[in-house]
């Protein structure tokens, strides 16, 4: 679901809520919800939109952590938000690279001056078992950067682990994402199998050397005796 979606939701929950309770609900997201439905009636819908995006705003940042709508192992990076197809399968050979597309929200934002705003996080992982016996934390082990003109509220985050170590069997990718401009933040797990590669590919058989075409021997001229008389 969309953050627009979800303001949708909210907006018409708060319209219903001050019209049962015979408006004596008060505050910004009720105030937010009138103002709105004030300027669609009167076909402002440009107006309508930016309250609407304050309206946004103001859920975001209600919001005590990082949430994430989905988090997903994929073959290939994401692009834009919600564009994506999830793996086909969780195995993966010894040391290949692990690809996971998440969407986060509830993040905060930095001016960096110009017009331009920052937002971002640092990654950390656990890695697992099923059990839920840690093998391995790596703080720190991935930077999440993005520069705006606007404060975009669509983050396509792609993470890539090579995990080395570990023998075959299944494991529990725990990824926490801080946010770099607030306090806040937010985990989500993958299950993944490790296995072996394919016995063709763990002993290919070495490839002759083609042979090379002998080279022609240049004839050597035959000596002729003279007869003396």
């Amino acid at each position: 679901m969309s953050a627009r979606t979800q303001v949708t939701a909210v907006l018409a929950g708060a319209v219903m809520g001050a019209a049962l309770a015979g408006g004596a609900l008060a505050g910004p997201v009720v105030d937010k919800a009138t103002e709105i439905e004030t300027q669609i009636a009167a076909g402002n819908i440009p107006d309508a939109m930016t309250a609407a995006d304050a309206l946004t705003a103001t859920v975001w940042d209600a919001n005590t952590t990082i949430g994430i709508h989905a988090a997903a192992l994929v073959d290939a990076p994401v692009t834009m938000l919600g564009i994506y197809n999830p793996r086909a399968d969780d195995k993966y050979q010894i040391g290949a690279p692990i690809l996971i597309y998440a969407e986060p929200f509830g993040y905060g934002f930095a001016s960096g001056g110009e017009g331009l705003y920052s937002f971002g996080f640092m990654v950390d992982l656990k890695v697992m078992t099923e059990a839920g016996e840690v093998l391995g934390e790596l703080p720190s082990v991935a930077n999440l950067d993005v520069t705006s003109r606007v404060q975009n509220r669509e983050f396509p985050a792609n993470l890539t682990y090579t995990l080395q170590g570990l023998s075959p069997g299944r494991y529990v990718l725990e990824t926490t994402l801080r946010d770099k401009n607030s306090e806040k933040a937010g985990s989500f797990q993958n299950t993944i199998e490790i296995v072996e590669a394919p016995a063709a590919e763990q002993a290919a058989p070495e490839q002759a050397a083609p042979e090379q075409p002998a080279e022609p021997s240049e004839a050597q001229p035959e000596a002729s005796e003279e007869k003396q008389e």
